[in-house]
């Protein structure tokens, strides 16, 4: 992970953080790199249709934390219609009441068409629209080359899979020419999984 790979994700795990009122675990133990929760293959496959035990995981009962993430790295997530698949960069898990609440994905697509291709890839299980997820390409085009106070250009699409609510939200740089990279944050969010089977 690059240094400002890494201090995005701390950025982004600590303004999680505030709304979601939870503390923030940095590593595991004695350990800085982050929780290790991938395993052969540098894969992880987690059921998000049935509650996961944080302590089953290794993971405290209320905390967000930074995952290990090793290279090449993919997950595997059940959800009620099918399984998503995708590869990370970066990794956070939050937990609730010992049980996991959140899980959010982080990596770059090459540029706004790419970052596009593959949330429309993805827009039929993760209930997102996908002509709007579309337009992001259109979006990104302005942003290359767009002449703006601002240093980046975001966007946030919610969508569902029966109990699992989604979030992909893109972001890239604004004004630095063709082929910008886009930060991709997927975000499956489990707490009505949990609430349900409660």
């Amino acid at each position: 992970m690059s240094v400002r790979h890494a201090i995005l994700a701390v950025c982004t795990v600590l303004a999680l953080a505030v709304t979601a009122g939870c503390t923030v675990r940095i590593g595991d133990g004695d350990d800085d790199g982050g929780a290790e929760l991938f395993g052969e293959g540098n894969s992880m496959e987690w059921d998000l249709t049935q509650p996961l035990e944080a302590e089953g995981l290794g993971l405290p009962a209320d905390q967000m934390v930074i995952v290990k993430v090793p290279d090449d790295a993919t997950v595997s997530l059940t959800l009620p219609t099918g399984t998503w698949s995708g590869r990370t960069e970066e990794m956070t898990v939050t937990t609730r009441h010992g049980f996991v609440d959140q899980v959010d994905l982080f990596w770059t697509e090459a540029d706004g068409q790419a970052a596009a291709d593959r949330m429309v890839a993805d827009s039929a299980l993760l209930g997102l629209d996908a002509e709007r997820v579309a337009a992001w390409a259109e979006r990104a085009r302005w942003a290359e080359t767009a002449d703006v106070n601002r240093t980046r250009h975001k966007d946030n699409y919610n969508g569902a899979n029966g109990e699992v609510s989604t979030s992909v939200r893109p972001s890239m740089a604004i004004g630095e020419g063709e082929g910008t990279p886009v930060r991709l944050w997927y975000k499956f969010y489990v707490r009505d999984v949990v609430e349900t089977a409660a």
